[in-house]
């Protein structure tokens, strides 16, 4: 094959992977009105309508949308759902389980939807001591949690478990800086889970390509958010 003819065959091939990413992976983060009847029911109007400062009540209404959000029937594990299934809120609802990427998802855009800018996180705890596992769908320790943005900085909300992230100034903290001081964040469940080696991945909703959109194969993303992993 001569030269032209390869670099046309790689060129070609790089532009059909762009394609497919792009159409195949992507994660809509829009707020549909199915999400807006959901976050409605999580009755936190009195919180968080106009709470965008100050720090106080921002954090008072994020606790609030956490609280209610993880008070949704019962925590499971995260199986590949059945792809009739979505983990959007509504869909958590009707299912009345679901497990932290249903949970991190619903505080998301409950928290976008008053107002606030957040960000998706993949704590992954990487195969064979090696992050270029983190992409693949490996049966690695994973959980999936936000960091949602206040006056004061990114504030680390859990999907399933009842904390934040605040120092001891009470400022907001994000998780890789709790995760380097675990020391100073006993209240950060499981322990054993954060004890070991976790990288933090910005933007990435699934390894798999099943939680979201069209469910092809692959690592899904949200690309504005991928943006964080190298600020």
């Amino acid at each position: 094959m001569s030269i032209r003819k390869s670099a046309f065959a790689v060129a070609i091939a790089i532009i059909s992977f762009l394609i497919y990413a792009l159409l195949a992976l992507t994660v809509d983060n829009q707020i549909t009105l199915d999400d807006e009847q959901a976050i409605q029911t999580l009755g936190v109007d009195d919180k968080c309508v106009n709470s965008i400062g100050p720090y106080e009540a921002e954090v008072q209404c994020l606790i609030s949308i956490q609280t209610a959000v993880q008070a949704i029937g019962e925590k499971t594990y995260c199986p590949v759902w059945n792809k009739s299934d979505t983990n959007e809120p509504s869909e958590f609802l009707r299912r009345n389980h679901g497990c932290c990427v249903d949970r991190a998802r619903f505080i998301e855009k409950a928290a976008r939807y008053y107002g606030y800018e957040t960000r998706h996180i993949a704590l992954i705890q990487p195969k064979y001591s090696s992050s270029l596992t983190n992409l693949l769908p490996l049966n690695q320790s994973s959980h999936a949690t936000s960091e949602i943005l206040t006056v004061n900085g990114w504030l680390g909300v859990d999907s399933n478990y009842l904390f934040v992230l605040i120092g001891a100034d009470n400022s907001p903290v994000t998780y890789r800086d709790a995760i380097n001081n675990l020391e100073k964040f006993p209240k950060m469940a499981p322990q054993e889970f954060y004890q070991e080696r976790t990288d933090v991945i910005y933007g990435l909703y699934s390894r798999h390509g099943n939680f979201y959109g069209m469910n092809f194969p692959g690592p899904e993303f949200v690309y504005s958010e991928l943006k964080w992993n190298w600020q």
